[in-house]
Order: structure tokens, then sequence, then C-alpha cells
């Protein structure tokens, strides 16, 4: 333990994480720091043993007199002054000094342990130390608790009276009053008149017993708020009262005395007076307390509490007999219903709710461009540099686990379309419309799940799921844009007429700006959209010619498994997008995924008003949270454009400046007409799959029909890619880390199982000669002993039997020799690709190993471990080109020995994986020489040259042109998203000083109308309102205005907020932008294990939040 005033070092571990909660990496720091003597005395007192009591042992002498000692110095007034007693000393020894206060306060330590950290950083606490040093007080605490149950005082004695009269006998007490004071029932009932709910508890002469106020004879007039009611009604009624504590009986008499307008106010209204929700508006005999309404709405947000547990827990509390019935349900429904109405000013209108629009009770996204609210008036005029920043960005997705049982029950939707979802009926007549619509065929060479599970029926349920539209860049959910499905998605593969297109078009209405759409499957969907446009009702067609800037993209995590020839749908390397994720829909189905179990079992009615509710509570967190989210998102963005922008310019001027010139020739092209040539991808010989296929075209239209549905060249393809998945296999191994990682492995390996069969299938019709070699082996005296070896044997152990690897006897038979051919021309195919993968995959780790170098060696054991992980990770990936580009070569010696082919391609060793430059410090620059996979030129099915001629200096460029345009994406990205940031900032500002002003024009427009007593209340929730709105703005600048500062000179829309600065720790993301460049360049490379492992044949499984 480090004495008093002594320093000592510090560690800090800061965690950055992005604004979508993704973790990017972690900075460690030490500092130096003074010991508090506080701090020190309270760490030296708690140190004992832990199998003692620590009042029984009592303190160490010594530590207590350095403790003393210490007290004596710190300064305190007389009444904090330290009393001291004298102890008389044993023997001869003289008079001991105690202080009191340091004895209790060792005394406390001893009982109580904490280890308090840096005020920067939570407090810890060790549970079992704590628990550990409460055990001796165990006894103590239990005495105290049944001593609750009794009372301090007598009361069989004359002393038992009344404290209030001191004339009446005591024998009641309410549990719910802070002393719990004994006293007489009439002095209670009187001193309750205004606690009517409170529960008192009355002395038996044994224990007390749970009474009510109704029952020691109290009556609560209404309709009054202070003073005596003139004209009661003659009679009581008894109500029960839904409140924190349960269920309680209460007398009530009703106020009959004439309104302002000679009138008898309602039984309701009275009740609602006093905060008590009436169950009906005739004779109600049930109420619920608001507090009550408004902590179940809250918590049932929170954290997804169901009405059932809610209830039951309040009859618990009532008498826990199960007795008590809480009749919450409809209750809660109109509440919610009020309290949105409340919330979006539709009691301030005056055509009250039934004038609600579609859409108006959701919450819209401040920081999305609306106009007439928060961007210029004349932003149609502004250039084109500025105009892009107006885009509406938005997402698109399913939830399959939203479910709803068709129960058969009729139902009345108390806000019809007037929040997010649709207006159901006009929904369900648009479907009905389209029910006989064409499917469309799937162009993508990925089959998702969303697709899969588009055209599963599930039998029973009314709707099999919900479809949603958010904005993309900050997840709020969009007015009127969700709806529920009933045959999946039914998109891609279903009807032409879609409920996405429904819902995307029912919450653009009235929208000009320009619009990004992102969604999983946006490759398919996007196809005939503006054809399939004009079946849907007219108010919800676009105008191409306002709005002519549409564009469509593919979610970052989604993208990977969609392959090669998607660039034009990734957000990496679209302009004007800036670094949009689009997958934070995926997180708002994890806040919405709790609520399935509850509202499956409900109408459609009440479904929708809950997750709109929920939505609302959604939309309103994110609000909440746009001052430090955006803030840190900013921070990145500053310092990544910087970083980013330096590497970019410093590997550009490595190139010659004509063919930096042609490069951006071709990105500007690629910009304007995406069906050119991708600048991001390398060339992939696709020809000889092109001209297979168009051959097998040919046959089958002279008349020649294949022997299987299945056409030899897909037979083949199919073979090869499961050839390649076996190899992943055996490559990976069984080096699982945790029982999740082994099941995961298995269920691949099954699947690869079960698709070898199914092609197993297939090849005994194009090759009958394989099943006797299939069923030779050791196992093979009966079928049963042969299933049961084929079921041990390893699926990555499986032997295929494709053309090239049958003995040479079978392949010599007429029936091969097509399918020799086209596994010949496949393979050549093969070796070209797998030799660009291989050379981009050393880029890539060239560039790693350059950047640990200059950046992360001396930053510590944890940076350096997180990048030999990823290099690692890439160095595995050209092991498995490796490995097929072997297998490749040692099918084409076998199918063309002498085949000009070998000229170009040789054996790949692995002295051969070198490059792009030297890397070896034991060869010196004058001895390195250039591996032969380099100079290999670019080779087709068609043309094969020879491999003494090189390739020349435009395809050796060439293969660097994918690393300059992914570089320059990244730095253009990082550019557009501090933009975009800049921009959200301001349009949250805004859009909270137009909300204030329109919550100040709403306070008077009931004024003609409404009475002095609603109008009272009219204004007071408009000015609560406008300080919410006006906070809010505050709020989010207080946040953002010191880094702004840092950055120049506060922007004009900031500069009124300037005084509410807070002070912030601004983060240092200069040096991790390792983390995150290395990331992404890990995001941008086609990763062929990602998409065919978890099904093959390019299927690819999405563990998403919204899919079973």
């Amino acid at each position: 333990m480090h004495p008093p005033d002594a320093e000592v070092a510090v560690g800090t571990v800061n965690v950055y994480t992005s604004s979508d909660g993704r973790r990017l990496g972690q900075k460690s720091s030490r500092r130096t720091v003074t010991v508090n003597p506080a701090e020190w005395i309270f760490s030296n007192t708690t140190r004992t043993t832990d199998s003692s009591s620590p009042l029984q042992a009592g303190a160490s002498s010594t530590e207590e007199a350095q403790a003393a000692s210490l007290l004596d110095a710190l300064p305190f007034g007389e009444a904090e002054a330290p009393q001291e007693i004298f102890l008389e000393p044993e023997g001869n020894s003289t008079k001991k000094r105690v202080r009191l206060d340091l004895r209790a306060a060792v005394l406390i330590t001893y009982s109580l342990w904490s280890w308090q950290a840096d005020t920067e950083h939570h407090t810890c606490h060790d549970s079992q130390a704590q628990a550990r040093n409460w055990l001796p007080f165990r006894n103590d605490f239990l005495d105290e608790l049944l001593q609750y149950e009794g009372c301090d005082e007598n009361l069989k004695g004359a002393d038992s009276l009344c404290h209030i009269c001191n004339t009446e006998p005591a024998g009641v007490r309410c549990r719910d009053c802070h002393r719990r004071p004994i006293c007489c029932q009439g002095c209670l009932v009187h001193a309750h008149a205004d606690l009517p709910l409170h529960r008192p508890e009355s002395w038996d002469g044994k224990r007390f017993v749970r009474t009510t106020l109704r029952d020691l004879g109290l009556v609560v007039q209404l309709g009054h708020s202070r003073g005596k009611c003139t004209h009661p009604a003659k009679n009581t009624r008894q109500v029960a009262v839904v409140d924190m504590c349960g269920i309680q009986a209460v007398n009530v008499r009703y106020c009959e005395c004439l309104d302002a307008e000679n009138g008898l106010t309602h039984q309701w209204r009275q009740l609602f007076h006093v905060g008590w929700f009436p169950a009906t508006t005739h004779r109600p005999e049930t109420a619920v307390t608001f507090q009550l309404l408004k902590t179940f709405h809250e918590l049932n947000l929170q954290g997804k509490t169901n009405l059932y547990d809610f209830s039951k827990t309040l009859e618990r509390l009532t008498d826990n007999s199960g007795l008590q019935e809480v009749p919450l349900s409809h209750v809660i429904r109109l509440w919610r219903h009020l309290v949105a109405l409340k919330r979006f000013g539709r009691a301030h209108d005056t055509t009250h709710a039934s004038g609600t629009a579609e859409g108006e009770l959701a919450l819209e996204c401040p920081a999305c461009p609306h106009p007439g609210k928060n961007i210029p008036d004349n932003w149609k005029e502004a250039p084109v540099s500025v105009r892009w920043l107006y885009t509406l960005f938005l997402m698109m997705d399913a939830n399959f686990r939203a479910r709803c049982k068709d129960r058969g029950f009729e139902d009345i939707q108390l806000a019809p379309g007037w929040a997010y979802f649709v207006e159901e009926s006009k929904y369900q007549a648009h479907l009905r419309s389209r029910s006989g619509d064409k499917q469309e065929e799937n162009t993508c060479s990925v089959e998702h799940n969303a697709i899969v599970k588009a055209s599963i029926r599930r039998e029973g349920y009314i709707a099999s799921g919900v479809g949603a539209v958010l904005c993309a860049r900050h997840a709020l959910v969009r007015k009127n844009g969700t709806g529920d499905l009933q045959l999946g998605e039914k998109l891609v593969f279903v009807l032409t007429s879609s409920n996405m297109d429904y819902l995307l078009f029912s919450t653009l209405v009235g929208v000009l700006q320009a619009l990004m759409i992102s969604y999983d499957i946006v490759c398919q969907w996007c196809r005939h959209l503006w054809e399939r446009m004009m079946n849907l009702p007219p108010e919800m067609h676009i105008d191409r010619g306002k709005v002519p800037d549409v564009r469509f993209g593919i979610p970052k995590e989604h993208i990977r498994v969609h392959g090669p020839g998607h660039s034009k749908f990734s957000f990496n390397f679209l302009p004007r997008v800036g670094r949009t994720y689009g997958e934070g829909i995926e997180s708002q189905w994890s806040f919405m995924n709790p609520l399935s179990l509850s509202t499956r079992e409900m109408t459609l009615g009440l479904r929708h008003e809950l997750m709109n509710d929920h939505w609302g509570s959604w939309n309103w967190s994110k609000v909440m949270a746009f001052g430090p989210s955006l803030l840190r998102s900013l921070e990145e963005a500053h310092a990544m454009r910087v970083e980013q922008g330096r590497v970019f310019r410093d590997y550009s001027a490595t190139f010659n400046a004509e063919v930096v010139q042609t490069w951006e020739n071709m990105i500007a092209e690629w910009n304007k007409d995406q069906s050119r040539p991708d600048p991001y991808e390398e060339p992939k010989s696709t020809a000889a799959k092109h001209e297979i296929a168009l051959e097998e075209a040919e046959e089958l239209a002279s008349g020649t029909l294949p022997p299987h549905e299945v056409t030899p060249g897909a037979f083949l393809q199919v073979g090869l890619e499961l050839e390649d998945q076996q190899r992943a296999l055996r490559l990976r191994g069984p080096n699982g880390s945790s029982l999740n990682a082994l099941a995961e492995q298995q269920e691949k390996r099954n699947v690869i199982r079960r698709r070898i069969e199914l092609w197993q299938g297939i090849q005994d019709v194009h090759m009958p000669m394989v099943a006797p070699l299939r069923a030779e082996g050791p196992d093979t005296a009966s079928d049963v002993s042969a299933s049961a070896s084929r079921a041990r044997k390893s699926p990555e152990d499986i032997v295929l039997f494709l053309p090239s690897s049958l003995p040479p006897s079978h392949r010599s038979a007429a029936v091969l020799s097509s399918l020799l051919n086209k596994e010949r021309r496949l393979r050549l195919g093969q070796l070209s690709d797998t030799l660009t993968d291989i050379r981009h995959l050393r880029r890539i780790l060239a560039s790693i190993s350059d950047y640990t170098r200059l950046n992360v060696n001396g930053e510590g054991q944890r940076a350096i471990t997180r990048f030999r992980d990823l290099y690692a990770s890439f160095q595995a990936k050209v092991k498995r080109a490796t490995e097929r580009y072997r297998a490749a070569y040692t099918a084409m010696q076998i199918l063309e020995p002498d085949g000009l082919w070998s000229r170009t391609y040789r054996p790949l060793l692995d002295t051969d994986l070198r490059g792009p430059r030297r890397e070896d410090e034991s060869t010196s620059e004058g001895r390195y020489e250039v591996s032969w996979i380099w100079l290999a030129p670019t080779a087709s099915a068609e043309e094969v040259r020879d491999f003494a001629t090189p390739a020349s200096a435009e395809e050796f460029a060439a293969s660097m042109r994918v690393e300059w345009a992914r570089a320059k994406a990244r730095a253009e990205r990082w550019e557009e998203e501090e933009l975009l940031l800049m921009e959200e900032m301001r349009r949250i500002i805004k859009y909270c000083e137009w909300k204030a002003s329109w919550w100040r024009s709403r306070a008077e427009l009931r004024s003609q109308t409404a009475s002095s007593s609603v109008l009272q209340g009219l204004r007071a929730y408009a000015a609560k309102q406008v300080a919410v709105w006006e906070g809010l703005a505050c709020r989010c600048a207080s946040w953002w205005i010191q880094y702004l500062r840092t950055l120049g000179p506060l922007p004009e829309w900031i500069a009124p907020y300037a005084r509410h600065a807070r002070k912030v720790r601004l983060r240092d993301f200069s040096k991790r932008g390792t983390f995150q460049a290395m990331a992404m360049r890990e995001e941008d490379v086609s990763d062929d294990l990602d998409s065919d492992e978890d099904g093959g044949g390019g299927q690819a499984v999405e563990e998403d939040q919204d899919e079973d």
C-alpha cells in the first residue's frame, strides 16, 4: 500500500467504438497521480483476515495510530470537531486517548470493503468481499427485519394512546407513511383525507392485520381541488383503484355541483381530475392511477415487461392470494393512444384526434433533411457539390420473428396509419389486387435467407413478419414505413408488386430529394422497380423528373456474401454516400424482438399500436443520443479524412501521372455509367464459363437434350466449388476454440455433406462409370456397412471423382470426352483467377507489414498482437488460394500435359510466394529476383501467351489499379462523411428550433373554443414541449461546441449556443486509424470462404437479428 502523498502510476484503457456500436480498437495510457490521504486510510483499514470478525479482531494499533495522525491534520469546523475519551490503562500504563470518529471509521471500513478507481472510471465492488464482511451482521439484520413487523411502542399498557389526539387508544398505523406512527382510527382517517391509497394496518392484539381506509371509514369527495363540496351526492360508491401498491377499494362521493355550462360533471371526468383513469365512461367501478400507467408504460418500453407479468405482480402485492384480478389491458391501450395524441399536438388542433393525418404520430428524424424545416429554402438551386448533402438515406429490411397468429378476432384500430404502420385496409386491398402477379427470376449468385423465407407459407399466422423502412444514417423508423408480411417479403421471386414496394413508396409520399436506398437484396429488388411503381396507388407515384437521382446500395455486412460484380451497390465505392453503414436496422430488430412472444398472440390492431409505441420509444432514444454519438463520429471522420488522404496521396505519388489520370478517367466513367469496366475489382476469367453456357444453349436449341436438367457445365462448376469447400475444411481443421465454434464447424460439414450427396446423384447420370468406383472400399460387405462407412468419413475426405481424377482406363470412354474438354477450360480459368487472387492478397500483406512497421511498432503488445492476427488471417487466405492453384495445375497436367498453358503457368512453390517487393533481408537488393507470379500475363481461355513474354507495364499497373482505386475511395468517403456529419449537426439544431416554434404556434389554436381550464393545460403543455426541444438543441450543441472550435471559427448556426458549451474529453483517433484501415481492407477483399462455407453454390446464411 502506497503511503499518503506518494505518487503512483495509474493505467487507463480506453475502448473506442463507432457511432453504430462496433468495436474498432482501444488505446492504453499511463499517468502519475498523488495518493489521497482519506483513500489511503480507507484502504489500510480494510485489510483484515477473512476468518475473523473485524469487531472481534479489532484494528491494528499501528495503522490506527497512522490514521489518527492523518485525521488530526485534516481541517474541520467546530461542529465537526471530534469527540475524545480517555481509557483507563491496565496496570501502570498511561491513559490512552481514543478518537471516537476514527474508531467508528475503522469499524465501518472493516465491515464494508470497496475499491474506488479514478473519478473518470466506474467504481468496482468486490461482491464476494462485501458478502463475506456482511456475514457477521446477518443475525442483526434479521432481527431488525422482524422488528419491522412489530412496533417500538407498548400497545398493552395505559400509555398506548394516540399520539395525535392523546385521548383514544392507538391501534392502527399506515405502512406507507414515513415513520408509521401508531394512532387511533379517527385521526388516521382524518390525516389521510388526501392520501386515499395509503395502506393501513390494525393491531388485533397479536399482529398487524391489513385493512383499507375504506374499512376505517374514509370517503373521498370528488369534484373539487380545494374547499368543501356544496352539493355532494347523497350516496357513496365503491371504486376499485389499481395503484403501484396493488388494488384497493375506495368509497367515493361524486360532486353534483353545476359547471360553467349549467351541467353536471361526468363521473369519469371527476375521476380523471384526481389522476385516476376510469375503465369505462358509464358508472365507472374501476380506475387506474396515472402513476401506475406511466410506470408500466416506461417499464414496458425499456424492459419489455409484458402486461400479464405486471398484472400478476400487482395481484401479489395486493394480498398474494390470487383472488384479486387487475383489469389493465383496455386502460393501458387507451393510455398509449392518448399519450401519443398529446405528444404530437393533436389536443391543440381544432380538429382534435379525428383530423390526424397518416404518419402524423410518428417522430421524425431531426438529422434527416426535411424541406421547410431544417434545410435551406433554395436547396434545389444549390450546386451539385452541395446539393448531394440533402440526399435522403433509407434502409429496408424484414423481420420474420414478428409473426401474428390468426385467431379469428375482429379488432378496431384506434390510430389507423397515423404512426409507423401503414393504413391496413388500403394496404391489404393493394396486396389482393397484385396476388396474381408472376414470379421473377433471381439473377444474383447469392440465395439469402430472406429470399428463401419469402416463399414459406406459415399456416395459422395472419402475418408472417414485419417489413420496415428506416433512415439509413441514424436508424430512426420512418412514418408509414412499416407493414405486415403475409408470404415472407414478397419481393424477389414473388410478386412484382410487393409489400416492400408499398412500404417504401408510402413513406416517400411528398419527398422530392435525391434518394439512397439500402437493402440486403437490393440487387434483385431494384430491378423493374419503376415499372412496379405504376401498380401502386397514384398518390404514391414519384415524378422521376423531380427526383432524378435514386441510387441503391447493399449494407456493408451483407455485401460480403454477394460476391464479385456488386461494386455498384457498395457503400465503400459509391460516391456521395460518406461512411454510411446501412446495418442499423438490425439493431432496431434486436430492440423489437423481445416483443414477438407477446405480439403474436394479439389482434392486429392492438399489435400495431404496441409496436408503434415501441418504435416511437426507439426513435426518441436515438434522438437523445445525437449529442455524444455525432461528436464521436465527427472526431473519427476528421482524423480519418486526414489520415486516409495522406495515405492516398503518398500511394498515388508512386505511379506515373499518365497512369493515374487514366485510372481517374476510368473511375469517372464508371460513376456515370456502372455498366463500364469496374475499377474496384480485378477482372476474372469468366470467358470459359460463358462459352460453355453458350455451347450448351446451342445444343439445346438444335434438339440435343442433356441427360439431366442440370447441364454438364453447371455440374462441373458445382463440382469445382465443392472441391474448394473441402479444401477449406481441411486447411481449417478441428481448431474450434469453443463449443459454439465446434458446433458451427460441424454444421458446415453437414451442409457440405448434403450438397455432395445431391451432386453425386447428378454425377451418376453424367458419369455412370463413377458409381462402381465410389462403391469400392474396405467396407463393402453389405449395404449397411457401406452406408456406415460413408457416414464415418468426413465430408472433406469424400472423393468427388471429377473427370480429371478418374483412372486412365475410365477417362478414355467416349461419353467423357465432352466433360473432359469442359473441365480443361474451367481449370484453365481457375488457374488465371487464382493467380490474380494470390497477387491481390500478397499486395495486402505487404501493406499490412508496412503499416505495422511505421505506425504500430512501439504502441504496445496488444496492438502488435492484433496486427499479427490480421496478417495471419490473410496468410491463411493465401494458403487456400495456393492449394487451389496447385489442384488446378495437377488437373491440367492430366487433361492436357503438353498444352500451351504450361508456357504461362508454372508449378507454384512456397518460395514463389513473395513480392511485390523485397521482404527478406537475407537477400540483398542486387540479388533479389521478382517472383514469376508478378510477371505472368493475364490469360484467357482463348489466348495463352508464352511465359517468356512478361506482363506489360499496363498489365502490371492494372493489377495495382484496384488498390489505388480503393485507397482513393476510402479517402473520398471519409471526406464526404465529415461534410455529412457537419450538415447533420446543423439540421438537428435547426429542426429543434423549428419544432419549438411549431409548439409555440399551437398554444393558442383553441383559444376561442376551449374552456379556460382546458386552455390553461394546453398552454402549459405547449410551453413544456417548447422547453423540451429548446433544451434538446442546447444539449446537442453543448456536446459539439468544444470540438468545433478546434476546427476553426464556430459556424453561424451553432454560435448562439456557445455559452452552453460543456467540457468534453476529446479522443485521439489518429493512431487507431490502423484498425479502421485494416478492417476496411478486410471488408473489401472478396472472401470465397465467407460466401461458400455456409451453404455452397452461392447460398450464404445470414445470421441477422431479423431471421429465426
